[in-house]
């Protein structure tokens, strides 16, 4: 979350210095894009091992033990994969607006959508079979956060892991195609943020 919105706002200092249009006058929108997700990907990632070898070297007994780290094989797979999710999604939105406090109300609804699966987090560990909670499973905004609490609680089929990381991979793809569409001619709009109708029109531009 806190990634994706310092994203949106450099991309707003970015577009009000101008500086842009000289970064793309050596490269692609598309390349800038993907640029962007994986360079923040990786620096994500880094951070996480830096923490993670902290955390071991400090309590690395008690943190052996704990049912987190011991389902890591799988947790890590659905927080990668998130991440790539929601920081496509920040740079796509994050490219259509000019000032910063269009950024702060921007990244405050992304922020909320991502958030949002907690709210269920309670009916998921008293009833993690329930068919409600397999549905929410599946769906790309909600599946990593529901099936890392799943597998906290019970055990969780390897099928249901493949179709709910194959339902995100795909949707990752999706959603960089549609950013890519969006940023392509966001990043060089100024002015006001984009209508829904317009916004369409955008994403259907080849």
């Amino acid at each position: 979350m806190f990634t994706g919105g310092s994203l949106v706002r450099s991309l707003v200092e970015e577009k009000s210095n101008r500086l842009i249009e000289i970064i793309l006058s050596s490269c692609r929108p598309d390349d800038l894009l993907i640029g962007k997700v994986m360079g923040l990907t990786l620096l994500v990632i880094t951070q996480i091992g830096i923490w993670g070898l902290m955390a071991f070297s400090i309590a690395g007994p008690v943190i052996a033990t704990s049912s987190a780290v011991q389902n890591m094989h799988m947790v890590l797979p659905y927080f990668f994969l998130a991440f790539l999710f929601y920081v496509s999604i920040f740079v796509g939105v994050g490219s259509m607006v000019n000032t910063e406090q269009e950024a702060q109300q921007i990244t405050g609804y992304l922020t909320m959508l991502v958030v949002s699966p907690v709210v269920i987090l309670m009916p998921i560990i008293q009833n993690p079979d329930q068919s409600l909670v397999k549905i929410f499973a599946y769906i790309p905004f909600t599946s990593p956060i529901v099936m890392i609490a799943r597998m906290n609680v019970v055990e969780v089929p390897l099928y249901e892991h493949l179709i709910a990381m194959g339902i995100l991979v795909l949707s990752i793809f999706v959603i960089i195609k549609i950013s890519v569409k969006i940023f392509r001619i966001g990043i060089l709009s100024y002015g006001k943020v984009p209508s829904f109708k317009e916004l369409i029109n955008w994403i259907r531009y080849d």
